[in-house]
């Protein structure tokens, strides 16, 4: 049986995808290690003698271990599987070499591209009716991201904010400096903070009960993130911003819905609150979507195919 080392990041979502790729290469009969990367050492990848090691580019603290387990256990015929959320977070030297693939949601080259995969059965709800109008789940302290949830407050009243009590904090500061709201709609901006959710189980209950789930990417951000999916797994509303990624992979109207304005955004959102059995309707074809399609498993069987593929070829 073939054996495949996983690196454990030490971040929440480094741990959670790590592990779900974990799972998937169980799947495929793969003899599974998981190790944490403060806890790896060269010696003990030398006695695992790995076939295959895999790892999650999540945090650049993390790096400089990374690249030392990489650079002093240099097995030929062990392969490196290279996965970051964005390309430009993997060191580019080892695109170049032979047993090194660099996959990333937002490659350009399609045979490497690696969209978001979640686990479904990590996200199963029953519908037991809707407790928010609208939720934004993520960092808020981004400059488009103040922007959009300013105009949100300005056009919708209270809206329902999770994230980390820092990061908001630090958002009602720049929005009140760049008077993106005024004082009235500053106050409705913090009554809309909601805490931080840590585990799947809350956050898919928030997604499914939420009829509207607002994505807003930033700049640098993947094409397709995780939060995406993860609405769409839970059975909840998405709308998000469009990109040829996504609309490649869901169609638009069908299984979720974008938006190319802020002006787009704040009416497709008084729309669906108007059309809610519309957006339900939705919701089951975007989740049917995610389930059929985007697996940790399906990813994993889309790395394995790349491998075979081009040692055929060598």
């Amino acid at each position: 049986m073939e054996k495949v080392l996983i690196i454990i990041p030490d971040t929440n979502k480094g741990k959670f995808i790590s592990k779900g790729y974990a799972s998937a290469f169980r799947e495929e009969s793969y003899f599974v290690i998981e190790k944490k990367i403060y806890d790896l050492n060269i010696e003990e990848v030398k006695k695992i003698s790995p076939n295959l090691i895999f790892y999650f580019w999540a945090d650049n603290t993390q790096n400089k271990e990374l690249i030392e387990l990489i650079n002093n256990y240099k097995n030929e015929n062990t392969i490196f599987i290279h996965y970051a959320e964005v390309f430009k977070d993997i060191p580019s030297v080892y695109s170049s070499l032979n047993n090194h693939y660099c996959f990333s949601s937002d490659n350009k080259n399609k045979e490497y591209r690696l969209l978001p995969a979640v686990n479904s059965d990590d996200y199963k709800r029953k519908f037991k009716g809707y407790k928010y109008l609208i939720t934004f789940a993520g960092n808020p302290v981004l400059n488009n991201r103040e922007i959009i949830l300013s105009r949100l407050i300005y056009n919708f009243g209270i809206i329902n904010i999770f994230c980390r009590s820092y990061d908001f904090y630090k958002s009602v500061d720049d929005i009140y400096r760049n008077k993106y709201l005024n004082d009235k709609y500053i106050d409705l901006y913090r009554e809309s903070y909601r805490g931080y959710v840590e585990n799947q189980e809350e956050i898919s209950y928030i997604y499914s009960s939420s009829k509207i789930n607002v994505d807003i990417r930033s700049k640098k951000e993947k094409p397709i993130n995780y939060r995406c999916m993860e609405i769409m797994a839970s059975g909840g509303f998405l709308i998000t911003e469009y990109n040829d990624v996504v609309v490649e992979n869901f169609e638009t109207g069908r299984e979720l819905e974008t938006y190319k304005t802020d002006y787009e955004l704040t009416d497709k959102i008084r729309f669906y609150l108007k059309n809610l059995n519309l957006a339900q309707l939705i919701t089951t074809n975007g989740k049917r979507n995610v389930v059929s399609n985007h697996s940790f498993r399906d990813r994993v069987k889309i790395i394995l195919k790349v491998v075979n593929d081009k040692n055929t070829c060598n």
